[in-house]
């Protein structure tokens, strides 16, 4: 174990949650814990988008535990923000938490860079390594290549964009690194704001954050940020698991059965908030996922239409049987922890 009293740099960890989404929070902040290298401590701010104090202070517990267990000292501390900050942004189902990404620069004033982690991604490959090359200190973000790869796949400004630069890259935002004094540099939260009062946006801030920050975005490896979706099972059959599952989309496993193509990333889900929330053993859910039939017809027919395809299908239903042993190699880092 390394001596408490060695002096280590601080990773500040920015997250947001509401009540629906704190068993998420739960699972994304301890794991990250779990999975450091010992050579930082940890700072977890947590925009509170209506928490309940006492919850709040339980995984504050729960995280300065397992960093004590780490060698390393980790904090948790909520933050609210000021109601008239969150009146500038625009409602998204229902809530403005979707775009509080966007003040994040402001709200923050004395940090110069933090790590951005969703509440629905689940750490195995831990956050240490989400930063720009060193001494390049011209990227405003640092994260994974999106599914929508380029900026001209989901830009509704596209005709402010010189053609020239509608194939750069974009990121998606749910693990990155920001430099919050380049965005105040840039006036990144009045841009932002004016971007989102000009009409719907498919993907909140993620949609703003590309756009304004296009060719200052530096791509790092999937492996920090890999998204559950169709053929996504494919490293975890192989027995990887040196990544970072971000449970994309719906349902999120806290909130209703997994499909076929993320029911592998479900049962880790499980097994970490068992582990390090709950402290109980889980129970293997065995029943088949809901859409099993129509997954394995597809694997068929596009065997003939789309091979390409039929191997995303086929790669799913085989993660069903666990052929990399995932489920017991988590076990064995939990119980490590």
């Amino acid at each position: 174990m390394i001596s408490t009293m060695m002096k280590r740099p601080l990773l500040t960890v920015v997250s947001i949650a509401d009540e629906r989404f704190f068993p998420g929070l739960e699972v994304a902040v301890a794991s990250a814990v779990a999975a450091a290298s010992g050579n930082y401590d940890y700072q977890i701010l947590i925009i509170d988008g209506g928490l309940a104090a006492d919850s709040l202070a339980g995984l504050g517990r729960r995280i300065a535990d397992i960093a004590v267990r780490k060698g390393i000292s980790a904090t948790l501390e909520p933050l609210v923000i000021d109601s008239d900050r969150m009146s500038i942004l625009p409602e998204r189902r229902g809530s403005r938490m979707a775009y509080a990404k966007l003040i994040l620069p402001d709200i923050l004033p004395h940090l110069e860079s933090i790590i951005y982690l969703d509440a629905d991604v689940l750490c195995f490959a831990g956050l240490e390594t989400v930063h720009p090359p060193p001494d390049e200190t011209h990227w405003l973000l640092v994260g994974a290549q999106d599914f929508h790869d380029v900026i001209e796949k989901d830009c509704p400004w596209l005709d402010q964009v010189p053609m020239a630069e509608r194939r750069l890259p974009y990121i998606n935002t749910g693990v990155m690194w920001m430099n919050l004094a380049g965005l105040r540099g840039v006036d990144f939260t009045t841009r932002s704001i004016a971007c989102t009062a000009k009409g719907p946006i498919r993907y909140a801030d993620q949609t703003v954050l590309n756009f304004l920050c296009r060719g200052r975005s530096y791509i790092l490896p999937d492996a920090i940020n890999h998204r559950t979706s169709i053929g996504a099972t494919r490293p975890l059959c192989e027995g990887n698991l040196d990544l970072n599952i971000h449970f994309i989309g719906s349902p999120k496993p806290w909130l209703g059965p997994p499909k076929t193509s993320n029911w592998l990333a479900h049962q880790l889900w499980h097994q970490a908030h068992a582990a390090l929330v709950s402290g109980i053993k889980p129970v293997s859910n065995a029943t088949p996922p809901h859409d099993h039939s129509a997954i394995r017809r597809k694997a068929i027919l596009y065997s003939i239409t789309n091979r390409a395809r039929a191997r995303h299908y086929r790669s799913d239903l085989l993660s069903l049987s666990d052929p990399g042993g995932v489920v017991a190699k988590a076990a064995q880092r939990w119980e490590a922890v």
